[in-house]
Protein backbone atom coordinates (compact mmCIF):
# COMPACT_ATOMS: atom_id res chain seq x y z
CA UNK A 1 0.00 0.00 0.00
CA UNK A 2 1.17 3.51 -0.78
CA UNK A 3 0.20 6.91 0.54
CA UNK A 4 -0.28 9.75 -1.90
CA UNK A 5 -0.04 13.24 -0.38
CA UNK A 6 -1.40 16.36 -2.07
CA UNK A 7 -1.65 19.73 -0.33
CA UNK A 8 -1.70 18.18 3.15
CA UNK A 9 -4.29 15.55 2.24
CA UNK A 10 -3.31 11.89 2.38
CA UNK A 11 -4.90 9.32 0.12
CA UNK A 12 -4.12 5.65 0.74
CA UNK A 13 -3.60 3.58 -2.39
CA UNK A 14 -4.43 -0.02 -1.57
CA UNK A 15 -2.76 -1.52 -4.63
CA UNK A 16 0.67 -3.14 -4.26
CA UNK A 17 3.72 -1.50 -5.77
CA UNK A 18 4.87 -2.72 -9.16
CA UNK A 19 1.29 -2.22 -10.31
CA UNK A 20 -0.23 -3.76 -13.41
CA UNK A 21 -2.43 -1.01 -14.88
CA UNK A 22 -4.70 -3.39 -16.80
CA UNK A 23 -5.43 -5.43 -13.65
CA UNK A 24 -5.97 -2.36 -11.49
CA UNK A 25 -8.45 -0.89 -13.96
CA UNK A 26 -10.59 -4.03 -13.52
CA UNK A 27 -10.91 -3.30 -9.79
CA UNK A 28 -13.85 -1.07 -8.79
CA UNK A 29 -11.73 0.50 -6.04
CA UNK A 30 -9.51 2.01 -8.75
CA UNK A 31 -12.43 4.10 -9.99
CA UNK A 32 -13.39 5.15 -6.47
CA UNK A 33 -9.84 6.39 -5.83
CA UNK A 34 -9.55 7.97 -9.26
CA UNK A 35 -12.84 9.83 -8.90
CA UNK A 36 -11.90 10.99 -5.39
CA UNK A 37 -8.56 12.35 -6.62
CA UNK A 38 -10.08 14.08 -9.65
CA UNK A 39 -12.88 15.60 -7.57
CA UNK A 40 -10.36 16.87 -5.01
CA UNK A 41 -8.17 18.46 -7.68
CA UNK A 42 -11.12 19.96 -9.55
CA UNK A 43 -12.57 21.55 -6.40
CA UNK A 44 -9.19 22.87 -5.30
CA UNK A 45 -7.73 24.10 -8.59
CA UNK A 46 -10.49 24.61 -11.15
CA UNK A 47 -11.28 28.28 -11.56
CA UNK A 48 -13.71 30.09 -13.77
CA UNK A 49 -11.45 32.41 -15.77
CA UNK A 50 -14.32 34.17 -17.53
CA UNK A 51 -13.83 37.70 -17.22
Amino acid sequence: MSVFRVCGTDMEIAFPCDRDRARIMEDSEYYNLRNYALDFLFKRYAHDDVG
